[in-house]
């Protein structure tokens, strides 16, 4: 007798990744119940980017105004500067769109910065301590959706059928058991989940130390008179680090770099620490110290192995508690992010009874060589910063000669390492390869270039973005507004799709079918026939019906063949 449960899933960590997966179980339907020992959003801007593709997914929420909304303000340019310190000598800058040139999309931006052209968006300068309240709204906006704040986790019991948690209130020390389905750990780098697994981390690990410094300061913009960039690097060898904008007016980080890996991070002096980088002295107020570490590092497993023989266990890895990176790229939140919506749509198909078993078990086989992909990324940029970085001699504030050629040469170097803020590619370009769920063509895979999006529909790609109609701004249609919810069957030719749509329905899996009218957008989809999932990738396509329209159906719905267990099909 199965047990009674008090929720399908439980979500373990009320972070970015936790809210979104939250939200995309409560916007799919599904009830969840989210446990965050925290009492209110985290007052520390952790993370600080929101790529592309993560604004592509909460687009389909509907929550993207909002984002922009709590990010930098809408009229200024994204900059990164490079500097001796910040009111040192300039070296290298970079310019990118506003959040206006983003909306609003004027042709002379979109012939400027190409990346305009791969998506509806660009990079959103946003801290994880404004955007928490943005999903945290979304999330309690869906009364499926129970939010279980100033509550800890205390360890959990697999069974066959369910998982029993343990939880306690941390005001009152009331303790009691909840009984899920589905338990998902989203608890972060040092997940008291994965340990209690077992479960080790691959990679390189542990890289250098740094150290946060978030503070307020009302003269920090004025005093080094570069206008507000979103990034300022620094580059004097008693300061290396990066200044970020917080909000844009008042809030600031900064992050000192240790390139001794061996060197110690605690007993510094803020004050001592940010004049260095500035340049002189300045009024602050400190709000807060975070001690952390550069890491490359990806999970073994994503899965419980589960009380059964078959290794499929009911506790999932999401986030960092699946992966750990460097800062550099603005990755890591965001393949947390991607994880979320990747494991919500597969739980909430099996819910519904449409989904296979195998859906749930390409979840790992999909996002884990993606986090490896990324975390190498983001490992490999902070390698060339750190290269650059060392190789800059004390002499490159002097007012000589030397000093302008030293700073010429490092500047040179900026520029070469600079490309890495190139990063559409990374957001944007990766593809799920040999994913169980997704039917291959047996064409040439596309380049996989971190810089660039090569947009195609080779099966396990993001399908392809293009305005549907003469409003170009992002008030118009987009061909991923088509996408989000159920599988799109898109139409650009003659080819029969009902052999296929009838397959899937037969499943009970939601489809609807697109015929694609506009003759400009036909070449976008490379097939006469392209079947996309319910999260935008690209499950199968073909200039002709499926010959086993059945087989095909029955696969991207995570079922094994006939004749197969769903033992046999997971391994």
């Amino acid at each position: 007798m199965s047990a009674r449960l008090d929720t399908p899933v439980l979500i373990v960590g009320g972070g970015p990744v936790g809210l979104t997966l939250a939200g995309e179980l409560g916007w799919r339907g599904l009830p969840c119940t989210v446990v965050e020992a925290r009492t209110g959003p985290t007052e520390h801007p952790k993370a600080t980017l929101l790529g592309a593709r993560s604004m592509e997914l909460y687009r389909r929420w509907g929550i993207t105004e909002r984002i922009f909304a709590a990010a930098l303000p809408p009229d200024i340019n994204y900059f990164i500067t490079f500097s001796t310190r910040l009111t040192g000598h300039e070296l290298y800058r970079i310019t990118s769109p506003s959040i206006r040139d983003t909306t609003e999309r004027p042709p002379e931006a979109v012939a400027r910065w190409r990346e305009l052209q791969w998506s509806p968006f660009y990079k959103t300068q946003i801290g994880q301590q404004a955007l928490e309240p943005v999903l945290l709204d979304f999330v309690a906006s869906h009364p499926n959706v129970t939010l279980q704040n100033g509550t800890r986790f205390l360890g959990h019991v697999e069974h066959a059928d369910h998982v029993e948690a343990q939880i306690e209130d941390i005001a009152t020390g009331a303790r009691r058991t909840i009984r899920a389905r589905w338990l998902v750990a989203c608890d972060g780098g040092g997940s008291g989940i994965r340990r209690s697994l077992g479960i080790r981390m691959n990679g390189r690990g542990r890289m250098r130390p740094n150290v946060s410094f978030y503070f307020e300061s009302d003269e920090f913009l004025t005093l080094h008179g570069r206008g507000l960039g979103n990034l300022y690097f620094i580059f004097a060898p008693d300061s290396f680090g990066v200044f970020t904008a917080i909000d844009g007016v008042r809030r600031w980080t900064f992050q000192f770099y240790f390139l001794d890996p061996s060197r110690a991070t605690k007993d510094i002096d803020p004050a001592e620490v940010l004049s260095r980088a500035m340049g002189r002295p300045f009024a602050f107020r400190l709000e807060g110290v975070q001690h952390w570490h550069h890491h490359q590092s990806v999970a073994r497993s994503w899965r419980s192995p589960g009380p059964e023989e078959d290794g499929a266990g009911r506790v999932f890895l999401a986030g960092d508690a699946a992966h750990l990176f460097a800062p550099t790229g603005g990755v890591g939140m965001n393949t947390g992010i991607g994880d979320a919506v990747d494991l919500g749509w597969k739980l909430a198909a099996v819910e519904a009874g449409w989904g296979g078993d195998g859906l749930l078990g390409s979840y790992e086989a999909e996002r884990k060589p993606i986090a490896v992909r990324n975390s190498v990324i983001s490992a490999n940029n902070s390698d060339k910063i750190d290269m650059v970085m060392d190789e800059t001699p004390p002499e490159i504030e002097e007012d000589s000669p030397r000093g302008a050629r030293l700073r010429a040469a490092a500047a040179s170097r900026i520029r070469w390492m600079a490309r890495q803020f190139n990063s559409a590619g990374t957001h944007l370009g990766y593809r799920y390869v040999d994913s169980p769920v997704i039917v291959p063509d047996g064409s040439p895979e596309p380049p996989d270039d971190p810089t660039q999006v090569v947009p195609s529909t080779w099966p396990g790609s993001r399908a392809p973005h293009a305005f549907t109609g003469a409003d170009t701004s992002l008030r118009g249609e987009t061909t991923l507004d088509w996408f989000g919810r159920d599988f799109v069957l898109v139409q650009t030719g003659e080819a029969d799709g009902a052999p296929l749509m009838a397959a899937l329905q037969r499943l009970r899996a939601p489809v609807t079918c697109r015929h694609v009218e506009q003759p400009w957008l036909r070449p976008q989809f490379e097939r006469a026939l392209v079947l996309v999932r319910p999260d935008g990738h690209v499950a199968w396509r073909g200039d002709a019906p499926p010959a086993d329209p059945e087989g095909v159906a029955r696969r991207v719905c995570g079922h094994p063949e006939p004749g197969v267990t769903a033992s046999e099909a997971r391994h």
